[in-house]
Parts: C-alpha cells; sequence; structure tokens
C-alpha cells in the first residue's frame, strides 16, 4: 500500500495552517485565505485515489486565484515551520513537490532531478537555483 494520511499527519497540516480540514469521506479538504492580499486557495487531499488502472495514491489538488495545480501520488510530506506544509512526490531520480502556506501561497515544482539537490548550489545554472534552494529542504526523506 502507498503512502496514505493518517489523522496525526492532518491534525499537523491544521496546526501549522491554523485552520481545521472539512472531511468527507476519505478526503480533507481546506480553505485558505489572507486578508491583507485578498489572495485564497482551496486544496484538497484525497487518499486512495484510484491512479491508474491498477494503482492507488493521494493526489492534493488546489485551486488559487490564478490557477488550478495536482500534485498526483504524494509520497511524503514535510512540515516546514512556522507555516508552510511540502507535498512530495518522489521517484529514484526524480522530485515534484507542491508547497501550501498559511497565507495562501501555493508554489509547484515539477520533474525535478534529485542530483541539482545535491550539489553546489554556486555550481547551479541559476534558472535551477531556486527549485534547488526550495527542495533542498527535503532532501532529509530521500529514500
Amino acid at each position: 500500500m502507498n503512502f496514505v494520511f493518517n489523522k496525526e499527519d492532518i491534525e499537523k497540516i491544521e496546526s501549522v495552517l491554523g485552520e481545521r480540514s472539512q472531511r468527507v469521506e476519505n478526503s480533507y479538504s481546506w480553505r485558505l485565505s489572507n486578508k491583507n492580499n485578498l489572495q485564497s486557495l482551496s486544496f484538497t487531499i484525497f487518499n486512495e485515489v484510484q491512479l491508474c488502472d491498477d494503482a492507488k495514491g493521494v493526489l492534493i489538488s488546489v485551486q488559487t486565484n490564478h490557477g488550478y495545480f495536482e500534485l498526483h501520488n504524494c509520497t511524503n510530506y514535510i512540515i516546514f515551520e512556522p507555516d508552510e506544509v511540502i507535498f512530495i512526490n518522489q521517484t529514484a531520480e526524480l522530485l515534484s513537490s507542491l508547497i501550501i502556506g498559511k497565507n495562501s501561497t501555493c508554489s509547484l515544482f515539477s520533474n525535478i532531478n534529485k542530483q541539482i539537490l545535491k550539489g553546489n548550489l554556486s555550481d547551479l545554472d541559476p534558472a535551477v537555483l531556486l527549485a534547488a534552494m526550495q527542495l533542498s529542504l527535503t532532501e532529509s526523506i530521500f529514500v
């Protein structure tokens, strides 16, 4: 069985985001808003979704003022204090991440080669530097 979010995981996420989730069957939803900049987002964790004919996994969906984002087959997450949750999908070579912030922020990094996270930041092309810096936080959970 793949990774699934349990009650303790959801409580940790609620604590960091400062909002309780709404549970419907096997999913948990949040609505976040930032009164300072009028940003808002809604996101849902779907546990055990049929992702293809023979595989179930976790799907994270986010709707913001600027678009809709999904992370399929979430394999782990990290609480990044004080106010972000980093949802991760990783394979042997690649890492994708969806980062949700308490202030209605959302960032998506997709198909990042893990090698750039292990290198010297000063040697990286500036175009990949932000992804390397953001996702270096996830290095502790690499398989």
